[in-house]
C-alpha cells in the first residue's frame, strides 16, 4: 500500500451563495458536516454538488477526498483535504494496470475491498477523526467505511449517501445483476414476494460472508464490536437518522420494504461546463451524432474492439460519432470526433442517441437530455440502472460480452423508430427541475443543527 497522504485539516473557505434557504437554520446552531466519497466521477460529482449546496445555505463543509478527486474539487471552487493514495499508486502497489483494476472491481469488488480498502482503514482513520472534531455529523457514499467508523468512534450520526437503488435489496422492486436475476420481476403474490426475499437475503449473505471477516478483524484492532449488518449496505451503527437516495423517484420509487429512513431526494444537478467552440462547430456541421461514453474509469476495459464496433454501429445507422474515450485508443475519421472528456449536459441533447455503460451519473444526464439510449453495462449497479432505463421506455440494453455493431444495430434502430420524444422530453424536463443536491444538503443541515 502506498504511503498515506497526510496534511493538516483545512477549514472550508468557499464563497457562500445564499438563496434564502439559509434562514431556515439559525446560524448559531449550524454544525459542520464531514463529507466524503470514494469511487468514480459518478460518486464524486453528487458529493461535490452537495458540498456546494451546503455552502450555499451557510453550513460548514469538511470535504475529504482522494488526492485525484481533490484536484477536481478545486476546479469546482471547493477546498478538500486529501486522504489516502492516488489511483495510480493503488494500481502500482497491486502491480496491475488501472484498466485491469477497474475491470476486476466491476466484476467483483470484494477482493479489492479486502485487499486495499479495509487494510487502509487504520492509516486513514486518524485524519478523518481529526475532521470530526467539533463536527455535527458525517455523510459518505457506499465505499467510505473509514468515515462510518470515524463517526461511530466520535459518537456522531452517520448518514449514508446512497447512489444506487440496487442497494435497497428490495423484494418488491428487485434489482438486476449477478446473483439477483433469479428474483421475480413483478412479485404480485405472497409466494413470489417470499421467493424474492429469499433471493435478496442470499445476496446479503454473500456480501457478509465475503466481507465481514476482514472488516471485523480491522474493527477488533480498533477496539470496536463486530459489524453485524451487511457491509456496503448497512453502515454498522445501530441506527442512522436518514439514508439519502441520490436519484429521482421517476427513475426508482422507494419501495415499501426499503431500508429504514431511505428517501429519494432526486438526482444532483450536473456539473457546470460548456462545449468548446470547435466542438460546437463540429456538431453543427452535420447531422446529430451517436455519442459514446463508458464513464470515467471504464474507457479502456473493452479495448479497441469496443470503440471500433461503436463506430461501425454509428456508420451502419448513417450517423457520425462522438467518442468520449479518456485515455483509450479509438478510431479516427472525418465522421468521428474523439475527445478525452467533455461536459455531458450541453452535449447529450445534441445527440441522435447515446451509447453508454449505465453509470448513475451518465444515466441521469442521458435522462435529462431526452435522447434515446443504448446501454452496455460493465458491472456493479449498471445492469440494474440499465433495466430501469429500459422499463422507462428510453433505452435498449445489450450485455457487454454481446456488444458488437451487428447485434446492436437492430436494437438501436428499433428504439429510434418507436421512440416517444415527447414523453422523453417531458421526463427529462421534470428530472432537470429536481435538485437532489440541495434537498440532500437541507436534510444534512437539519441533522447538523439538531440539539
Amino acid at each position: 500500500m502506498a504511503n498515506v497522504v497526510r496534511t493538516p485539516f483545512r477549514k472550508w473557505s468557499g464563497v457562500s451563495h445564499l438563496s434564502g434557504l439559509e434562514g431556515r437554520i439559525p446560524p448559531s446552531r449550524r454544525g459542520a458536516v464531514v463529507l466524503t466519497t470514494a469511487g468514480s466521477l459518478g460518486d464524486l460529482y453528487p458529493v461535490l454538488s452537495i458540498a456546494r449546496s451546503l455552502d450555499r445555505i451557510g453550513v460548514e463543509v469538511r470535504l475529504l477526498l482522494s488526492p485525484d478527486d481533490c484536484v477536481i474539487a478545486r476546479s469546482w471552487g471547493l477546498l478538500a483535504t486529501p486522504v489516502g493514495p492516488t489511483r495510480a499508486q493503488v494500481a502500482a502497489d497491486l502491480g496491475v494496470s488501472f484498466d485491469r483494476l477497474a475491470d476486476d472491481f466491476f466484476r467483483n469488488p470484494m477482493p479489492f475491498l479486502r485487499r486495499v480498502v479495509f487494510p487502509a482503514i487504520p492509516d486513514t482513520l486518524p485524519q478523518i477523526e481529526e475532521a470530526c472534531i467539533g463536527a455535527a455529523c458525517v455523510a459518505g457514499t457506499v465505499m467510505t467505511f473509514t468515515a462510518a467508523i470515524a463517526a461511530e468512534r466520535a459518537g456522531l450520526p452517520f448518514l449514508p449517501l446512497t447512489l444506487q437503488p440496487t442497494l435497497a435489496f428490495s423484494a418488491l422492486d428487485p434489482p438486476r445483476g449477478p446473483g439477483m436475476d433469479l428474483a421475480v420481476r413483478t412479485p404480485r403474490n405472497p409466494v413470489t414476494r417470499g421467493w424474492n426475499r429469499a433471493v435478496m437475503g442470499t445476496a446479503r449473505s454473500v456480501l457478509r460472508a465475503g466481507l465481514s471477516p476482514s472488516l471485523n478483524r480491522v474493527r477488533a484492532r480498533l477496539d470496536l464490536p463486530p459489524h453485524h449488518g451487511t457491509p456496503m449496505v448497512d453502515p454498522g451503527m445501530e441506527a442512522v437518522p436518514i439514508r439519502l437516495g441520490l436519484w429521482s423517484e421517476s427513475f426508482a420509487p422507494v419501495p415499501d420494504d426499503a431500508p429504514p429512513g431511505l428517501i429519494a431526494v432526486g438526482f444532483p444537478r450536473a456539473p457546470l461546463g460548456d462545449l468548446s467552440a470547435s466542438v460546437q462547430a463540429w456538431l453543427e456541421a452535420g447531422p446529430p451524432p451517436l455519442v459514446v461514453t463508458l464513464g470515467s474509469i471504464a474507457q479502456g476495459i473493452g479495448g479497441p474492439a469496443f470503440w471500433d464496433e461503436a463506430v461501425r454501429l454509428s456508420r451502419a445507422l448513417g450517423l457520425r460519432s462522438v467518442l468520449l474515450h479518456g485515455q483509450a485508443e479509438v478510431p479516427d475519421g472525418l465522421d468521428i470526433l474523439s475527445l478525452p472528456h467533455t461536459p455531458h449536459a450541453p452535449l447529450f441533447p445534441q445527440a441522435a442517441a447515446i451509447l453508454h455503460h449505465g453509470g448513475m451519473g451518465t444515466a441521469a444526464e442521458a435522462l435529462r437530455s431526452g435522447r434515446p439510449q443504448l446501454v452496455v453495462p460493465i458491472g456493479g449497479d449498471q445492469p440494474d440502472n440499465a433495466a430501469r432505463l429500459a422499463r422507462m421506455g428510453v433505452a435498449v440494453v445489450l450485455p457487454r460480452r454481446q456488444f458488437n455493431a451487428s447485434r446492436a444495430m437492430p436494437k438501436l434502430r428499433e428504439l429510434l423508430e418507436r421512440f416517444d420524444y415527447a414523453h422523453a422530453t417531458d421526463l427529462g424536463e421534470r428530472i432537470a427541475h429536481e435538485d437532489g443536491a440541495l434537498l440532500a444538503a437541507m436534510h444534512l443541515a437539519q441533522i447538523a443543527s439538531a440539539d
